[in-house]
């Protein structure tokens, strides 16, 4: 029997055969998989084998499997297995039934009594991959079975396999680890028991058990309100200058998730948690590999999507657009060629092996039959009718944006390395792009006289416009400074020159195409990057082809790339330089074109990913103006529990969804400045076709106004946007005064627009707009002094963030949201002292180390400070408080906190003229704060006025717009950004 904590005297012994189980006070009844009353189960020497399964994690510190033993079934004649739970008592009433079981193409039925066998959901809570080394079908994790009403007395719980859902698959297997019936709130994670979660404490690390949400309408943290509903309401999504807007003229952010599709019965209920979130895009990513292959009917040669899966993503897409989320599609990574796409064999059979064919990345970027091929899956998922939407997707705004494809551009390494190898693995292409450059070659240069001229000392041998096999350069000859051959300057700029050309054909052509069928939303390249930065500014320039520049960033992780392993930890901080890893993507924006992320994340282990979202919320979205960001990635409507599934990729845990509805609310309310360009790069193409990188090197034209280059230190970030544009005509560079805003002996740098602070030598943010306040990073021990709130937490790394969730300025708010996070880690996880080692990977769940800090509001009084549930809804739990001082601390196990004052008085008007379309109104507050009683003016097109009494502004772009505030701050705030 496990050692569970159990509740004095409530220990009860289970049926004929004494089943080890643990009744509480609120009754929660536990018993393990291997100890059920009856089973005919074969564990299968393969599918239970010890030497392949990771039985590691079943030993002490590495909590996983319950007991370090599982109940297993495999049979490849598709023959089920039965077992039974019997004589199991309980009190009687509603109660929860959590299996812990096979997830990955496992199917199960269950039974309670002798009710009829029911299909059991595979929506696993979790997805822990049990194999040593390697994938197959050996998963676990948590499925809700039932939430049912039950008579008080004995009762059957019966789990029955059956025929796996794998295509093609005559197998049937499964496990069981665990099962618990509860008949009160508890959500299940990892192997850990009901009451064995450490007790509450001020220091005590607390387990996370996230449920379903509710979805309640008493949640503080619901900004569902703030997005668009349904989705496309507004018409489609457009470039506007370097931004976005709809067809209507309504500007628009998106702070954004990949995410993959769901079962059906899950897709309403996953719309709803992204849109509670303040999530208003998703990105499915790749939409092939979720519909498969084209299909080819035998009788007609005709190609189709398979309607199955097409039905599924129907439903899906419906469900988000009801909730006011759009959709970007990542269409292909790779796309994915068979021999019905009649490719010529030659090179068909030199493309790598990629499931049912082959794999075109790389090679799709400068040949015409793949791009075709992409082509025709697009046209023909796009001129598809939803039938729960009624609309072609070609024809549905809530289809923001469409993606060429995935990671994937002609000077990345993969293939142009290989491409350049005479003795490659591509010979057959490589052929046909050295062909490709012999053809371009001869048409700029006519002839060898022109091309010698032009090459000089850096023409080889067999340079010829009439050789079809001139040497080409591999990616990683494309250093910044040129290549190692400095007399091969002008043939490696014009063999970037080359590719660039031929990227951006492709990329044009595909936008034609698009464009051609009716699609009216945005149309993004590739988020891919040069592999080398002589060719980082040519590839900018192909991205410039589509209605924004998009990117992908990640940081942290460890040795276990893209899982979590024992072992070394890449456990660095942004905090300790401006600019750097997942916000180095602030030098990849453009002057005149929307920018995005379409995946970015900090991966565990890491231990300061907390610091992560703020960052990207404040400085991407907010100062820098980036338009987009998708954290990568969702596929859950849930709070997951541990490092979920080992992965490192995963949005639905506190270090980021937690953090959301703050951040959300920051991002679509407005609520932090953008700045203008402090560092605005300006070259021609001309000057990116010089085979060295014109961003960093030196240009004869000169650089910035009196300097010979473009260079901008990392530290520029932290000041303002910095951006690039590459134009036919020679353009000034321009930059502010960096000094005046970065004092370089104290590490400290302030942003243009006063509300952002980063202290890169304490390794900290302070956040100071009127709305939006927070600090981030390694702010304990000191007084953090922010516009209006005072925070002095005593834990060293934590992010403490305050939103106004009536929308006013911080200082008048009546209702605030005081969102706090730091570490996590799994249960039983160890680091060494310095972080730099995962010394134990331990087990879900996952536990939050609990923030401690002082705060203290300016303002009116407090009226009621309470603990927050992680649905967000205000609990009866008071806060400690003194006057206008509350104290967090784990105590309250959560991460909100809900803090109500009295309403700040309204200011008294004392007059109010109105010359020449311009409005000025001259108000004193009633209370001595004089950064209140001043005038505020405010310019309007003629005719404008208002109308004092309820702020209507008529005439101004048709609309008449009331004002919910009480501030004038805000009116005009409103009124500047009225549509």
């Amino acid at each position: 029997m496990k050692p569970y904590r159990q509740v004095p005297s409530l220990l009860a012994f289970l049926g004929w055969l004494a089943l080890p189980a643990v009744v509480f006070a609120a009754e929660a009844v536990w018993l393990e998989g291997e100890d059920c009353t009856s089973h005919d189960y074969n564990q299968h020497g393969w599918y239970c084998s010890t030497t392949d399964l990771d039985m590691r994690l079943c030993s002490p510190g590495e909590p996983e499997v319950s007991t370090g033993a599982l109940l297993g079934h495999y049979h490849n004649s598709a023959v089920g297995a039965t077992a039974a739970f019997h004589n199991v008592t309980l009190e009687g009433g509603d109660y929860t039934w959590w299996l812990r079981c096979s997830t990955f193409y496992s199917v199960q039925s269950y039974r309670i009594d002798s009710s009829p066998w029911l299909p059991m959901n595979q929506d696993g809570r979790e997805h822990l991959n049990l194999m040593k080394s390697g994938i197959d079908i050996r998963f676990l994790g948590w499925i809700k079975v039932c939430v049912t009403n039950l008579a008080a007395g004995n009762h059957t719980f019966a789990i029955r396999i059956e025929q796996s859902n794998k295509p093609g698959s005559t197998e049937a297997h499964g496990y069981i680890d665990c099962m618990c019936v509860v008949n009160y709130d508890w959500a299940p994670a990892g192997s850990m028991a009901p009451g064995q979660d450490p007790a509450p404490g001020p220091t005590n690390w607390w387990a996370l058990r996230a449920g379903d949400d509710t979805f309640s309408s008493d949640s503080i943290t619901d900004m569902s309100s703030l997005l668009h509903k349904p989705a496309g309401s507004h018409g489609f999504l457009q470039q506007a200058g370097d931004g976005f807007q709809f067809g209507d003229g309504t500007p628009i952010k998106f702070w954004a998730c990949g995410a993959a599709i769901v079962s059906s019965n899950l897709m309403t209920q996953q719309a709803r948690f992204y849109a509670k979130h303040g999530i208003n895009l998703v990105r499915l990513h790749p939409v092939e590999g979720d519909l498969g292959v084209l299909l080819k009917n035998g009788a007609t040669g005709d190609r189709y999507i398979d309607p199955v899966a097409l039905d599924r993503l129907d439903g899906w897409f419906a469900a988000l657009k009801q909730e006011g989320v759009y959709s970007t599609w990542s269409l292909f990574y790779p796309h994915v060629i068979t021999t019905d796409d009649t490719y010529p064999s030659a090179l068909y059979n030199e493309l790598p092996n990629h499931g049912a064919g082959k794999s075109t990345s790389g090679m799709v970027n400068f040949m015409q039959e793949l791009q075709d091929s992409q082509w025709l899956f697009a046209q023909k998922l796009l001129t598809h009718t939803n039938r729960y939407t009624g609309l072609a997707y070609k024809d549905d705004p809530a289809l923001a944006v469409v993606e060429a494809h995935n990671e994937d551009c002609v000077f990345w390494h993969a293939p142009l390395n290989d491409l350049a190898n005479r003795a490659g693995a591509y010979p057959q292409h490589s052929a046909k792009l050295r062909e490709k450059w012999m053809q371009w070659v001869a048409a700029k240069y006519t002839n060898d006289v022109n091309l010698a001229a032009a090459w000089g000392a850096g023409m080889r041998g067999t340079d010829s416009v009439s050789n079809a096999d001139m040497d080409i350069y591999g990616a990683w000859e494309m250093a910044a400074a040129g290549p190692a051959n400095k007399n091969e300057m002008q043939r490696m700029g014009d063999y970037i020159h080359f590719l660039a050309d031929t990227q951006r054909g492709f990329f044009e052509q595909r936008e034609s195409r698009l464009r051609g069928i009716g699609f009216q939303g945005v149309f993004v390249t590739t988020a891919w990057k040069a592999g080398g930065p002589g060719a980082n500014a040519a590839n900018i320039y192909c991205d410039y082809a589509g209605g924004a520049i998009d990117r992908h960033a990640y940081a942290g992780g460890g040795v276990g790339g893209h899982g979590i392993a024992v072992g070394d930890v890449y456990n660095h901080t942004h905090l300790d330089q401006p600019g750097t890893r997942l916000l180095a993507e602030v030098f990849q924006q453009a002057e005149d074109k929307p920018f995005t992320v379409s995946e970015w994340h900090m991966k565990p282990p890491n231990q300061w990913k907390a610091e992560a979202s703020p960052l990207y919320a404040f400085y991407g979205m907010g100062l820098h103006g980036w338009d987009a960001v998708y954290n990568f990635t969702a596929s859950k409507p849930w709070m997951r529990s541990g490092w979920p599934g080992l992965g490192s990729y995963v949005t639905e845990t506190p270090h980021y969804l937690a953090q959301f509805p703050a951040l959300a609310s920051a991002i679509h309310r407005g609520h932090i400045k953008e700045s203008e360009p402090v560092a605005a790069r300006r070259v021609t193409t001309d000057q990116i076709f010089r085979g060295y990188d014109a961003l960093t090197r030196d240009l004869p034209e000169g650089g910035y106004p009196g300097e010979d280059n473009l260079q901008t230190p990392n530290e520029v970030a932290a000041i303002g946007r910095v951006t690039m544009k590459i134009t036919d005509l020679q353009e000034t560079s321009a930059r502010t005064n960096w000094n005046q805003y970065w004092d370089s002996t104290s590490n400290l740098v302030d942003s243009v627009t006063g509300e952002l602070t980063w202290d890169y030598g304490n390794k900290y943010v302070l956040v100071k707009s009127p709305w939006a306040q927070g600090v981030v990073g390694w702010a304990g021990g000191r007084t953090n002094v922010l516009p209006d709130v005072t925070v002095e937490p005593i834990t060293p790394f934590c992010v403490i963030l305050f939103t106004p969730v009536d929308g006013l300025p911080l200082r008048r708010s009546a209702h605030i949201l005081v969102t706090a996070l730091a570490r996590d880690r799994q249960w039983n996880a160890e680091y060494n002292a310095d972080g730099t080692q995962l010394l134990k990977r331990g087990g879900a769940p996952l536990f939050m180390e609990p923030v401690r800090a002082d705060i203290t509001f300016k303002g009116t009084d407090i009226t009621s400070a309470k603990a927050v549930d992680i649905y967000g809804v205000p609990t009866t739990q008071d806060i400690a408080r003194s006057g206008n001082t509350i104290t967090i601390d784990g105590t309250y196990q959560t991460y909100y906190y809900e803090v109500k004052r009295e309403p700040f008085p309204q200011p008294q008007i004392t007059g109010i003229t109105i010359t020449n379309g311009t409005v000025s109104l001259t108000c004193t507050s009633l209370v001595s704060e004089t950064s209140y009683a001043v005038e505020r003016s405010l310019s309007l097109a003629p005719p404008a006025f208002i109308a004092v009494s309820n702020i209507l502004v008529p005439g101004h772009g048709g609309r008449w717009m009331e004002s919910a505030s009480n501030s004038w701050q805000h009116v005009f705030y409103r009124l500047r950004h009225a549509p």
